[in-house]
């Protein structure tokens, strides 16, 4: 089996109705807007997850994994690990 060398990216992924922060991966050396424009991708996989409601906040859940549909996201940024914790 072959595997390739990933590189973690800590993202806000703003959907219609959620926000989702958690880790995504994306080819060594490579940039996030990289793996956004590689079009045989129809969802992301984010790790460590924490999904909240978009309108109040409310933390909603925090799986270990969760599949992002690409056609869902509005927008998604990396997040600075140093950044004060999300409202």
């Amino acid at each position: 089996m072959v595997y390739t060398k990933k590189d973690t990216i800590r993202v806000m992924i703003i959907t219609k109705d959620h926000r989702i922060e958690g880790d995504m991966y994306v080819l060594e050396g490579s940039r996030l807007t990289d793996s956004l424009n590689a079009k045989g991708k129809d969802f992301y996989a984010i790790t460590d997850a924490r999904i909240f409601n978009l309108a109040d906040g409310a933390l909603l859940a925090a799986p270990e994994f969760v599949a992002v549909a690409r056609d869902a996201i509005t927008a998604i940024f990396p997040v600075d690990e140093g950044a004060p914790p999300s409202v």
